[in-house]
Parts: structure tokens; sequence; C-alpha cells
């Protein structure tokens, strides 16, 4: 008879990973955990596939990282496609 394998009740693992993307402090973290692991010697190709993120992203953190230090591994402002709706017609959604 084998082991049982522990699961998770309370919440399924997509709702697990948005609570996570929300929380600031945990991307930042995870990110810097990666650099960490980098500066150790650690292969970043080896870690794209472990962790399940893009070689070139893990490449990106590391630059920032050296760039800009702790800042640079936050998400910038003003990132990802612009809403085609105007300011007043956002509003008028909301009402």
């Amino acid at each position: 008879m084998g082991k049982s394998v522990l699961k998770v009740q309370r919440a399924e693992a997509e709702k697990i990973k948005k609570i996570l993307s929300k929380n600031e402090a945990y991307t930042v973290g995870a990110r810097l955990n990666l650099v960490y692991l980098v500066a150790l010697g650690h292969s970043s190709r080896k870690l794209s596939e472990l962790h399940n993120i893009s070689f070139k992203q893990i490449t990106n953190w590391v630059h920032r990282f050296e760039n800009e230090g702790i800042e640079g591994l936050k998400d910038k402002k003003g990132r990802g496609r612009h809403s085609a709706l105007s300011n007043e017609q956002l509003e008028k959604i909301k009402k």
C-alpha cells in the first residue's frame, strides 16, 4: 500500500496562482530567488525548465537586477495592452 498524496481542499491551483500573482512581495521574492540561484551558478536554462518560466524572462530579471537592484524586479506601470475605451467610457460602465 503506497503513501497517500497530500491534497489541497481549500482552493484550486489556479485560484492559488491568482492570489500569488496579485502579491507584489511574493512576485519580487520569487524573481529574486531565481536571480540568487543564477548567482550560485545554476544554469538559467535548467531553471527555466524547472520553474516553467522562459529562459529569456530569467535573463531579463538578472539584467534588470544588475542595472536597477531590487526595483528592477518589480513590474513596471504602463506595460501591456492599453484600453480601447476612454476614461469617460470606463466611468459609464462602472456606473
